[in-house]
């Protein structure tokens, strides 16, 4: 039996969800969320096989909420035609597959299924915004690794501990040095980035796999 965790901020959605996966006898839903914001505190609780997740949402979206998974579980993300920016960022996080909200019921039964058994889905209606986001974040990868080589190896030890959330205090005593170097090193951090300010190394380390 697989299990499923369904994710959309529309109910009939994760109506027309059930209705599809429930018949098969193979598929049991775990539970639901209706914001991404609730997803990671549900595969904790309910430790589904897959989560079956909308890109848009109201205050989370998938891209994000898959980041916050960080591999703890395979997502399928549910997409539209116009969804291209928010792909690459599903993308970017780790999502395992891409298929149409309104894609054939048999379609939506093979992607949850392979996804839930490891492998991945990528519907041939959105393979090429896929794609092109595939080569966007292999590009931007390509070019944060080159900055990121720049910093010495005390300069991403202060880069990850601010991306955690650490103040600086926290960090310095994390690290054993003191407040003062910690702004030194996060200033230093910017300037070999070219980032303007804190917030932006935060995004800058979770996008690279520094955090």
């Amino acid at each position: 039996m697989i299990t499923v965790l369904l994710v959309d901020d529309q109910p009939l959605v994760r109506a027309g969800l059930r209705r599809i996966l429930e018949p098969e006898g193979t598929f049991a839903i775990a539970g639901e969320c209706d914001d991404g914001d609730q997803v990671a505190e549900a595969v904790a609780r309910w430790r589904p096989d897959v989560v079956v997740m909308d890109v848009r949402m109201r205050r989370v979206d998938g891209a994000e909420a898959t980041r916050r998974l960080a591999g703890a579980v395979p997502v399928l993300i549910l997409t539209t035609f116009d969804d291209d920016d928010t792909v690459a960022a599903a993308l970017g996080a780790g999502a395992a597959g891409f298929i149409l909200k309104d894609a054939p019921g048999e379609d939506i039964v093979r992607a949850v299924t392979m996804v839930a058994e490891g492998g991945s889905w990528l519907d041939p209606q959105v393979a090429g915004p896929v794609l092109t986001a595939f080569r966007r974040v292999a590009d931007r990868e390509r070019r944060g690794r080159s900055a990121a080589a720049r910093l010495t190896q005390r300069e991403h030890d202060v880069l990850s501990q601010i991306a955690r959330g650490a103040t600086n205090a926290e960090a310095a005593s994390a690290l054993h040095i003191s407040e003062a170097t910690v702004k030194t090193h996060l200033g230093n951090i910017l300037t070999k980035l070219d980032l303007r300010d804190r917030p932006a190394a935060i995004v800058y380390a979770h996008d690279h796999g520094l955090a």
